[in-house]
């Protein structure tokens, strides 16, 4: 993991939260592992346009391929091939997309 590299906000696919950590996946494959909460990026100028969507999950709009529902549960399939879910208090957010 990289951290050394300034990341450009339009290279992350996606940040997942680990525990008082952050894990970005950027659009070349990697990961880069930031000791930043997620709500300290969701409150950056950058990247505020970043969705919300579950407690651990901050995705980035331009590299969402397909929502699709199974069952009662909604999912975001991202630009890399991972599957989200949806927090049901988020469903409406994503279907307003």
């Amino acid at each position: 993991m990289n951290t050394a590299k300034q990341i450009v906000p339009n290279e992350i696919v996606y940040l997942e939260a680990d525990q008082n950590y952050s894990i970005l996946y950027l659009n070349n494959g990697r990961k880069s592992l930031s000791a930043f909460t997620l709500k300290h990026y969701h409150n950056k100028v950058e990247i505020n346009h970043f969705l919300r969507i579950h407690r651990s999950f901050l995705l980035n709009p331009n590299h969402i391929c397909n929502i699709y529902k199974v069952g009662r549960v909604t999912f975001i399939e991202m630009s890399n091939g991972k599957e989200i879910p949806v927090s049901r208090r988020k469903k409406t957010l994503v279907e307003n997309l």
